[in-house]
Formats: structure tokens, C-alpha cells, sequence
């Protein structure tokens, strides 16, 4: 099998995971909001994963919502800015494709726009602040960058928001994409301060299609599209009963031991980055990133050297995967951060899972070395 270290694009769905969708599956078919003896099993199973999810997370259940992934969390926040009248959003230069497609949309709709640089790596509240205005509505600015890792100061940005916010009478929205720190960096949703959050089951070996979407006052939500009424009019559809399940199994995997996990990854990132170092290679990463990601510089071009690398039986990413499907996306986020653009143009991620193992890093950084080698 492939030495797979794109784990920040996807991790492998667990056994526990897969075990809990299978089970849910079989024995939980009916629809959540029939009103038959199937559909109220259905629901009391819907409230109890919702419960112990949010359990784990340290967050109310009434604040969670279940969704397809982040780009729905994340488009359900942004859409619903269509039913307002127009004022300002902010976000960060350094978002993923999901938040920033949405700017465009929002400008022919008469919004105004603004994105926050990120020079070393990072967004500053004294950015942010000076791009605050009155009319502002919604700042969103990710809590880990999806290709190198940075983790951004979410809590510092918040409290610049809200000593704003004093200063006139709107609230404004402050939005996360947290897709790459639920479980991965320490995470507190209640600490800082967030209005909204978007999360990926399968960034933690939970199944593809499931996300959720964090709202601090759902009361407060208007969604664009309401459709069915499910998920408490904040989000149409018939939920996908077995993949929640799967998420909450995921979830339970990985928050208990979250920090135990961290501090081996860490070491095992450590020892991956001075190999790369001693070859040469240059670590985009900044300091102050999440344990599971390394972004570095290759000799050769991106997408030849990650071709090189999956010759080898290695798996890894030309920046995020998202951005290879949207040419010059990735490149564009590291320049974003102040990393010259032949640096960035040779960009290649490597990502951990809590299952990567020193010995797996080994052979890494050894077929790394006989590629950069041109063996």
C-alpha cells in the first residue's frame, strides 16, 4: 500500500466509524421526520449522536447543525448574507475556495469587500481593525490554514471585533472555518468567541458528506434556502443518519486523546523537518502551525514533484487538493502569506493522521531524498 501522507485532503474512514454508519445503517432506516413507529426511532438516534457530538465538542446541541461538509456550512453562512441588505465583509487572503468564491458573488449583489493580508503566515488584529467600518456584517477568517498549517490568532481576532462592536450597535458575525483544527490544535469553540464554525467529517477519519455547522445563536440564522424544515429549518434535507453516526464515532476518537496524539505527531513532524532541512528544502510552514501539516519548497515544480513521489508509492499534495483543481489557487494563499512565488511554485504539502507512524516518516524522508536525488 501507498505511504499516504495527504491526510489534510482526506483521511481513511475508521474501523469504528465505518462500524457505527453500518450499524446506524441496518438498524435505523427510517426517515427522521416520518411520525411512524421507524421514523421516531430515527429521530430519538438523530438527537442522541447530535448530543454526544456536541458532548465531545463542549458545545450546546441546539448550536449544532448537520450538513454535506464544510463547503455547504461555510456557502450556508455566506448565502445567507443574500437576504440582508448589502453592507461590508472581511475575510483573509489566506481562505480556502469555499469562503473566497463567495466575495465575487456577494460584489454583484452591491456588497462591499475586503481581505486581510497575512504576511508571515498569520492575520493581525491591527488588520483587521483597520478595515472595520460600520456597515461591516461579517468577518471570516479560518482557524488553520488548510496548506500550511498556520494557526491564526481566532481568539485575538474576535476580541478586536467585539471592543469594535462597541463603538456602534451591529453585531457582526464573526465566522471560522475550522475544518483543520477540530481535534488537531487546541480548540475551544466557547473560548473564542465564534459565531460560526464549519467542520469536515472526513479530515477525522469520519466519512466524506457529513459536516456540521456551528451556530452560536441559531435564532439568530436566517438560512437562503430552508427547503424541508430539517436540522431546524437551518438546513433542508433528510439527514444523513448513518454518516452522523459515523462522525460521532470519529469524534470519539479523536478528542479524548486529543492532546496525547498532538505531542507524538508533533515529534513526528520534528523529525521530518529537520531531514527536509538537512536536504535543503525550504519549510514554508510558519512556527506557530498545526502538528499534522508541513508545507515545504521543492526543487522542481509542484505537480512534477508530487508526480515523482506517487511514482514512488508515496501520497502527497501540490499545496491543498481543492487547489489542484483550481490551478494557481494553492500558489496564490502562500504568496498571500509573503512566500516568493518560485518558492511557492514548488510547494508540496505533507499531512498527518493520528495513525501515522516514526516508521512510515522514515521511509518518507528516504524516498523524498532518492527523488530531490533524481534517483
Amino acid at each position: 500500500m501507498d505511504l499516504y501522507f495527504d491526510n489534510a485532503a482526506t483521511t481513511r474512514l475508521s474501523e469504528k466509524a465505518l462500524a457505527a454508519y453500518i450499524d446506524t445503517a441496518e438498524n435505523c432506516p427510517g426517515n427522521p421526520s416520518s411520525v411512524h413507529r421507524e421514523g421516531i426511532k430515527a429521530r430519538r438516534k438523530l438527537d442522541e449522536e447530535r448530543e454526544r457530538t456536541a458532548s465531545l465538542m463542549g458545545i450546546d446541541p441546539s448550536s449544532l447543525f448537520y450538513t454535506s461538509g464544510a463547503t455547504e456550512s461555510i456557502a450556508a453562512v455566506f448565502s445567507s448574507l443574500l437576504l440582508t441588505t448589502p453592507g461590508k465583509v472581511i475575510i483573509s487572503k489566506i481562505e480556502h475556495e469555499a469562503a473566497a468564491s463567495w466575495l465575487p458573488v456577494l460584489r454583484q449583489h452591491g456588497w462591499k469587500t475586503a481581505e486581510l493580508g497575512a504576511r508571515g503566515g498569520f492575520v493581525t488584529p491591527e488588520a483587521l481593525k483597520a478595515e472595520l467600518t460600520p456597515d461591516t456584517k461579517l468577518v471570516a477568517v479560518m482557524a488553520v490554514n488548510n496548506v500550511t498549517g498556520a494557526i491564526q490568532p481566532i481568539e485575538e481576532l474576535v476580541k478586536t471585533v467585539r471592543e469594535y462592536e462597541k463603538t456602534g450597535k451591529r453585531h457582526i458575525f464573526f465566522f471560522s472555518d475550522s475544518v483543520q483544527a477540530l481535534g488537531k490544535t487546541e480548540y475551544n469553540i466557547e473560548a473564542l468567541g465564534i459565531d460560526g464554525a464549519s467542520f469536515s467529517g472526513h479530515k477525522i477519519n469520519g466519512p466524506r458528506g457529513i459536516g456540521m455547522l456551528y451556530l452560536r445563536n441559531p435564532s439568530s440564522f436566517r438560512p437562503l434556502a430552508p427547503a424541508g424544515g430539517q436540522e431546524r429549518g437551518k438546513r433542508g434535507g433528510t439527514e444523513n443518519l448513518p454518516a452522523v453516526s459515523a462522525l460521532r464515532a470519529a469524534v470519539e476518537e479523536w478528542l479524548p486523546d486529543a492532546e496525547e496524539n498532538r505531542k507524538r505527531i508533533a515529534t513526528i513532524r520534528e523529525k521530518v523537518v529537520s531531514a527536509l532541512c538537512d536536504m535543503g528544502m525550504k519549510i514554508l510552514s510558519p512556527e506557530k502551525c498545526s502538528p499534522y501539516i508541513i508545507s515545504f519548497s521543492s526543487p522542481l515544480p509542484s505537480e512534477v514533484f508530487t508526480r515523482m513521489l506517487s511514482d514512488k508509492g508515496v501520497c502527497v499534495s501540490s499545496g491543498s487538493a481543492c487547489s489542484n483543481n483550481a490551478k494557481g489557487e494553492g500558489e496564490k494563499i502562500l504568496t498571500a502569506m509573503g512566500i516568493k512565488p518560485r518558492d511557492a511554485a514548488g510547494a508540496i504539502r505533507i499531512s498527518f493522521c493520528n495513525d501515522t507512524t516514526e516508521e512510515e516518516a522514515g521511509r518518507l524522508v528516504g524516498i523524498i531524498r532518492e527523488a530531490a536525488d533524481g534517483r
